[in-house]
């Protein structure tokens, strides 16, 4: 399911003038997108690159559909039975049945018979490479993989910043935020590309009127990740309960009598600004 763009601003990078280091940005491709780390260390012997390249191609090998030889391929393909897989592979399985029963059926990533972990593997693969981060002493990084991002420390003396894209397409921006914690962001929209959502129960494009929705997950890009394509899935008269229901922390931006409508839960305030 496609994801809208958080587009993200970030500081210029200045050369310290003191003991305080400056930003490295690393990036490239990987799941058929894009990926990009902004970070400060002053640690040169840690091959940050090499680790997370690492990190995210282990990844692929287990939850990749279109890898012939990934452990998704093979289970979907019955060369592995369900019980011989990963440990690993079995805990991301399990949360996503977690979160498919609490949103009432609108999150289950085996819509089509077969498993699919598009829909949060991504938001995984942030979380992963950040315990990596903190694992080597980066403590102040942005790491975001197609849009599913994770938000740690500072951006220098600042608070990192991000925005959520204009569904509408009218302008670029919607809305910038500055983030006042360590969270978790992802989105999902449909405008893009209409009816290419489905809602889960019916296998039909989703009949909501939303645009586009935001989840902010203080612990977890993973539960960001998958809530997002939830909600989005959800009717329209099931979105905001859903949220409210699992005390979720999103930005909803909807139509209705033909205008564009915003409404956010109660939390959103205390996270970003």
């Amino acid at each position: 399911m496609p994801k809208t763009f958080l587009f993200l601003f970030f500081g210029l990078i200045f050369l310290s003038c003191s003991n305080e280091s400056s930003q490295k940005i690393i990036q490239g491709e990987i799941y058929g997108t894009t990926w990009q780390l902004k970070y400060f260390s002053e640690n040169k012997e840690v091959p940050i690159e090499a680790i997370i390249l690492k990190e995210l191609n282990r990844i692929d090998d287990l939850f990749s559909h279109y890898k012939d030889d990934s452990l998704t391929s093979l289970i979907n393909n019955n060369k592995i039975d369900l019980r011989e897989a990963d440990e690993e592979w079995k805990k991301l399985d399990q949360l996503g049945w977690n979160i498919h029963s609490k949103s009432k059926g609108y999150f289950n990533h085996k819509i089509t018979g077969n498993y699919d972990f598009n829909s949060f593997a991504k938001g995984y693969a942030v979380d992963k490479v950040s315990d990596l981060l903190k694992a080597n002493n980066i403590n102040n990084y942005m790491i975001e993989i197609g849009g599913e991002l994770r938000f740690e420390g500072l951006n220098k003396s600042k608070p990192w910043s991000f925005a959520i894209e204009d569904p509408s397409l009218s302008k670029t921006i919607h809305k910038k935020f500055s983030v006042l914690r360590n969270l978790s962001i992802a989105s999902s929209g449909n405008y893009r590309n209409p009816g290419h959502i489905l809602d889960p129960n019916t296998s039909k494009p989703s009949k909501t009127n939303l645009l586009s929705v935001t989840v902010i997950d203080e612990n977890s890009t993973t539960l960001a990740d998958a809530w997002a394509t939830a909600l989005y899935a959800s009717q329209s008269n099931d979105w905001l309960n859903l949220a409210n229901q699992n005390n979720l922390n999103a930005y909803f931006i909807y139509g209705e009598e033909e205008k564009v409508k915003i409404i956010t839960t109660s939390k959103w305030s205390e996270l970003v600004e």
